[in-house]
C-alpha cells in the first residue's frame, strides 16, 4: 500500500518536471535559482514583421552582352589590379588634414603623444661673395700727346670683354704740367672702350696733371 502510493508520487512529480518547460529539469532549475538567466527568452527580431510580399521582389536583371564581361577585363587589366579612377564627386571638397588630432584627455588613459611632423630646414642661401677687384691696365702715351697708341688698344679690348657688370674707373694724366692733356688722355680711353661695346653710362672719367699715361679699372 506505501509502495504504491510512493510511485503515486515519484509519478506526480515526474510529471511536474516535464511540464516545468521545454528544458525540462533545466527550465526548472532556471526559475528556481531566479536573476537574468530565469526571465522568459526574448523573441528573435522581426517575428513582428509581416511575411514578405513575393510582389515586391525586383525583377531579374537582364543579361549582359556577351562581350561585356571581356570588355571590363580588359578595362581592369589595363589599369592594373585592384585600380579604378577616382570619383569626381567623391573627391570634389576633400581636404587634408593640416595636423594630427589631439590626443584625448580621459582619465587614467596614457597615450603617447602623436609626433608632429617637423618643419622642412629653411635653407638660406649664401650671401653672394663680391667679386676680387682686379688690377688696373695701365697705358702709355707719347709724352704730349692724347693719341692711342697702337699697342694699347688690345688691352682695351680684353678689359671691355671680361667686364660683365662691373663698373669702369677711366683715368688720364698730364705728364706732371697740363690737365686738359690728363682729360683728353681719359676721354680718349672711354671713347675706345665704348666701341669696344661698354656703355657710357658705367663709364667714370678721374683726370691728374700728375704722373704719365692712363689706366683702367674694372670696380665691382
Amino acid at each position: 500500500m506505501m509502495a504504491g502510493r510512493h510511485r503515486g508520487a515519484a509519478s506526480s512529480l515526474l510529471t511536474l518536471l516535464l511540464l516545468a518547460g521545454c528544458s525540462g529539469p533545466v527550465g526548472l532549475y532556471h526559475s528556481i535559482e531566479g536573476g537574468a538567466i530565469a526571465q522568459k527568452r526574448q523573441p528573435p527580431p522581426g517575428h513582428d514583421l509581416p511575411y514578405p510580399n513575393l510582389a515586391d521582389v525586383p525583377p531579374a536583371p537582364k543579361p549582359q552582352a556577351p562581350d561585356a564581361q571581356a570588355k571590363i577585363a580588359a578595362t581592369v587589366a589595363h589599369q592594373g589590379p585592384d585600380v579604378s579612377p577616382p570619383s569626381p564627386l567623391a573627391l570634389a571638397g576633400l581636404e587634408l588634414p593640416g595636423a594630427p588630432p589631439p590626443v584625448p584627455n580621459i582619465p587614467g588613459l596614457n597615450l603617447p603623444a602623436i609626433p608632429s611632423t617637423p618643419a622642412p630646414p629653411k635653407i638660406v642661401p649664401p650671401e653672394p661673395q663680391p667679386k676680387p677687384t682686379p688690377p688696373p691696365v695701365l697705358l702709355a702715351f707719347r709724352r704730349g700727346s692724347a693719341v692711342l697708341p697702337v699697342q694699347d688698344v688690345l688691352p682695351l679690348t680684353f678689359a671691355a670683354a671680361g667686364r660683365g657688370d662691373a663698373h669702369v674707373l677711366v683715368g688720364g694724366f698730364g705728364d706732371g704740367d697740363s690737365l686738359p692733356l690728363a682729360l683728353a688722355r681719359a676721354r680718349r680711353l672711354a671713347a675706345q672702350l665704348t666701341a669696344n661695346g661698354v656703355p657710357p653710362g658705367v663709364i667714370n672719367l678721374v683726370a691728374s696733371r700728375d704722373g704719365s699715361g692712363g689706366f683702367v679699372q674694372l670696380v665691382y
